[in-house]
């Protein structure tokens, strides 16, 4: 049996003259892609955006893809990230949503006050998560964002699925302890 990892870098490959492989490849990644990206700028339309760029740029580079330096899935999302890079400039990027933008009047459940809460709320959350490191926050943002699962987060970073488990369940532990501390020091 092929693992996903192989099997994809394979299709990567293929893909470079086969439109079959092509689709295939963008009918998989698109939906996790999407949701990375969306993730990142918290605007449907600018992560519309960033999709079409990151798969021109996946479809015109397929050629540079090389299967012995990593997986495609890596491959690919570095180039989602190059993408909203070059858009935000060198600095690293969090999205920021004023209240007015963040306020819905058609939410009938949260009130104004409430929502604003839950905007704080995610606003410490991030610079919490921005704490991290690099590989915890890559972890975290495929679970919680792309919902992947830990035997393809494993072969996205390379590493064993119960070793994924390990490091999601750390980078948790080591949320929660900045999270705390921050509401000590406020």
């Amino acid at each position: 049996m092929v693992s996903s990892t192989l099997y994809w870098s394979q299709r990567a490959r293929q893909a470079i003259t086969d439109e079959d492989a092509f689709t295939e490849l963008y009918d998989y990644y698109f939906p996790r892609v999407y949701q990375y990206l969306l993730g990142k700028t918290k605007d449907s339309s600018l992560a519309d955006e960033f999709v079409s760029k990151t798969f021109l740029n996946m479809y015109e580079h397929l050629g540079d893809y090389d299967p012995e330096r990593g997986a495609f899935s890596t491959w690919l999302f570095r180039i989602a990230q190059n993408v909203v890079n070059k858009y935000y400039g060198s600095k690293a990027y969090t999205a920021h949503t004023s209240w007015d933008e963040g306020f819905d009047p058609a939410d009938q459940q949260a009130t104004p006050e409430q929502q604003y809460v839950d905007k704080e709320q995610d606003d410490e959350l991030k610079a919490a998560i921005m704490q991290l490191s690099e590989r915890e926050q890559k972890i975290l943002e495929m679970t919680y964002w792309m919902n992947m699962k830990s035997n393809e987060i494993g072969e996205a970073l390379g590493m064993a699925p119960s070793s994924v488990r390990v490091a999601l369940k750390q980078a948790r532990e080591c949320l929660k302890k900045i999270l705390e501390k921050s509401k000590k020091t406020e």
